[in-house]
């Protein structure tokens, strides 16, 4: 026994000192990370599973995942290496070890255990929904100990996307029949947007351009500027301080431009040419090869937006409204907001 708690020892020193034990070449092995949802709820479990194929005397490994940290909380890990037989000590694994937004987990058989070769399951990862928004799950290292101590380390850069949504919500005032009504459930979902604390949703209510680009920078997870950051405009101090840092951050990516006296004006209800110029620069769409607009109001289009609203047509982006009319002047409503937001979530996700 003493013997076999000696060389299990021996592996998870190789595995976590970092010292291989006489490097050999990987290039078999592959590995692979899957789960078996795409999208989990705020507070609920999200289990991910690292896979080996042709492996080859598997006897230890040591796994080092990275996750965004801000959108998952990470739970737990545990062993999915075929073990010894019924006879012999099956093994053992260290407790997984979290550092920043990286975890890493390792197990070693031990005694006279065969090591595990072809293709294997080797671990599982348990996190939970922390916060609305896309997350990713990467496998950054994965090092293989053999039964010989000669070990192999790769680094497989594998990844997987996650949804991580709120529970569904029903809003009082957005009925069934609504228009927009699946696309602002999903919003509320994805976390961008927000109901009353009376519970309704207010679709038809204007939306001011602080609001509008706030809410664009949460969906695309566009990491936040300080709260104290300076936009650049002249009526900085006049811009909340809870969409200061949307708006710095859509400055400083270039898809926020202000107006020709210098200012952003964040109160004012952004106007449909508007919306529609923010989220072309933010998707950087092609505005040189856009079609002619058929609107009936076309020539109301103005012209520093009219290329914009014919590559977003051209994609698909933006619709008109009753009479085939674009009515670019008009205020934007939080429903056609919501749904423009997530058609460019859609086709940056299908286009990336």
């Amino acid at each position: 026994m003493l013997r076999q708690w000696l060389l299990g020892a021996m592996v998870f020193t190789i595995l976590l000192a970092g010292l291989p034990a006489g490097l050999v070449s990987a290039a078999a092995a592959s590995f692979e990370i899957s789960a078996g949802q795409t999208s989990v709820n705020v507070n609920k479990a999200y289990t991910v599973t690292v896979k080996g194929k042709e492996l080859s005397d598997v006897y230890g490994y040591e796994i080092v995942l990275s996750y965004d940290a801000g959108k998952l909380s990470f739970q737990s890990a545990a062993n999915l290496l075929p073990k010894g037989n019924s006879t012999e000590q099956n093994g053992f694994a260290i407790s997984p070890i979290k550092s920043g937004n990286k975890v890493t987990f390792a197990y070693t058989k031990v005694g006279s255990a065969k090591g595990s070769g072809g293709a294997a399951s080797l671990a599982s990862f348990t996190f939970s929904g922390l916060a609305a928004g896309k997350a990713s799950v990467t496998i950054e290292s994965v090092k293989l100990v053999r039964s010989d101590l000669n070990s192999e380390k790769v680094a497989p850069n594998k990844s997987l996307q996650v949804s991580v949504l709120n529970e569904n919500k029903a809003f009082t005032d957005v009925a069934a029949s609504f228009w927009a009504k699946d696309a602002i459930t999903r919003a509320a979902q994805l976390g961008f947007v927000t109901g009353y604390p009376d519970g309704t949703f207010k679709p038809l209510k204007q939306v001011t351009r602080a609001e509008f680009v706030t809410m664009l920078a949460r969906a695309l997870d566009v990491p936040a500027a300080a709260a104290s950051s300076d936009t650049g405009f002249k009526d900085n101090d006049k811009i909340g301080s809870w969409a200061k840092p949307s708006i710095a951050s859509g400055v400083a990516a270039g898809w926020v431009k202000g107006f020709a006296d210098g200012t952003f004006r964040p109160d004012l209800p952004i106007t449909r040419a508007e919306m529609t110029v923010i989220i072309v620069r933010a998707l950087k769409l092609d505005t040189t090869q856009a079609s002619q607009l058929t609107f009936t109001d076309a020539n109301s289009i103005p012209s520093w937006a009219k290329d914009a609203v014919a590559a977003a047509v051209k994609s698909g982006l933006v619709n008109g409204r009753g009479g085939n009319q674009f009515v670019p002047s008009d205020s934007a409503n939080r429903a056609e907001a919501v749904t423009i937001i997530l058609r460019m979530v859609d086709y940056k996700n299908e286009h990336s």
